[in-house]
């Protein structure tokens, strides 16, 4: 009898023993898919959550018109996201050294993604190095390691839009030339490349292509100079920026030569200004504002896990008399 009672509960014991085991194995395969999938998917994107990230932020500079457009995207984006950025930017776009050591200053202090307009690509390229957090180029693009996306302007779409706006005004058979910023600069190019396409697609010779460095005493100089070679015969004159257009302007009236079409980059008030004075046409207005607005974003999107593009287009569009007192209000806006 006590045989047989042993044999039974020697059975028992084996029927829950092998039931446990089944159980813990259906326990940890489902417990082992969650997991996985909660890593795949993004944060959460409650306020605690996305209050802890933190974004670098380095301009080209903080000291002039068009960069306070971009910060003040930067910072709109920090309120309405409810993240923390950290936004800082060198004396002048030739303080080379002060942003390479913001740069080396800002990582090491920690923060979760960097948004970095360069001054020098390469350097700062080697100042970065092989960081593990996102990086994002804005308005100007770099070959970074770890960077994930640029946000700025097709520049070569946006001068084309400049070129056609000119070349419809001027007509089929005009004269027309190019004032370059920096030769070999990718920015100057793309926008070189724009003018160009408009212009061939268009029936219109381009006479001269000259560098004024972005300066408008220098590109008057050119400008001056370009007349004088080409016998006052030039109906379109197409910058890089506006100041550029500001100092074709200049060399184009105290050369007493009339009804030019003159297109500028940029979309700063100043050009917009010289727009509704009738000093330059036109300019090929980027939208900086949104620029900043959208690096921040992107960053932030990035750190939760979510897809980013790889080039975030932020548009362009060509202001005129037709609309530039409307714009310009728009640009005051954005620094209240």
């Amino acid at each position: 009898m006590k045989k047989r009672i042993l044999s039974m509960m020697l059975i028992s014991a084996l029927l829950v023993s092998a039931t446990g085991c089944a159980g813990k194995k259906a326990d940890t395969t489902p417990a082992s898919s969650e997991a996985s999938t909660a890593a795949a998917a993004p944060a959460s994107t409650d306020a605690s959550t996305t209050g802890d990230i933190k974004v670098g932020v380095i301009l080209k500079t903080l000291s002039s018109e068009y960069w306070s457009y971009v910060a003040a995207g930067v910072n709109a984006a920090a309120k309405d996201l409810g993240v923390k950025v950290d936004l800082q930017g060198p004396a002048s776009e030739t303080s080379y050294d002060e942003q390479n050591n913001m740069i080396e200053t800002m990582l090491a202090g920690g923060i979760d993604a960097f948004v970095i307009s360069p001054l020098q690509s390469e350097s700062v390229a080697s100042v970065i190095g092989d960081v593990k957090i996102p990086i994002i180029t804005v308005d100007t693009d770099a070959e970074i390691p770890g960077k994930i996306a640029f946000v700025g302007t097709g520049n070569d779409k946006a001068a084309y839009q400049g070129g056609l706006y000119a070349a419809e005004k001027a007509g089929k058979g005009a004269k027309a030339v190019i004032i370059g910023g920096v030769e070999g600069n990718a920015t100057s190019d793309a926008r070189q490349a724009g003018y160009e396409r408009a212009m061939k697609e268009n029936g219109i010779d381009i006479v001269s292509v000259q560098y004024a460095q972005s300066n408008p005493d220098t590109a008057a100089n050119v400008m001056e100079n370009m007349i004088t070679a080409q016998s006052g015969n030039i109906q379109i004159v197409l910058c890089h920026n506006d100041d550029t257009a500001a100092g074709a302007a200049t060399a184009c009236k105290q050369s007493g030569l009339k009804d030019v079409v003159i297109v500028g980059f940029d979309g700063n008030q100043s050009g917009v200004q010289n727009i509704i004075d009738g000093t330059i046409s036109a300019t090929c207005a980027q939208s900086a504002y949104t620029m900043g607005y959208k690096a921040v974003e992107t960053a932030v999107k990035s750190v939760k896990g979510e897809t980013v593009k790889s080039f975030v287009d932020t548009g362009c569009e060509v202001i005129s008399s037709d609309n530039a007192k409307d714009y310009l209000e728009k640009l005051k806006g954005y620094l209240k």
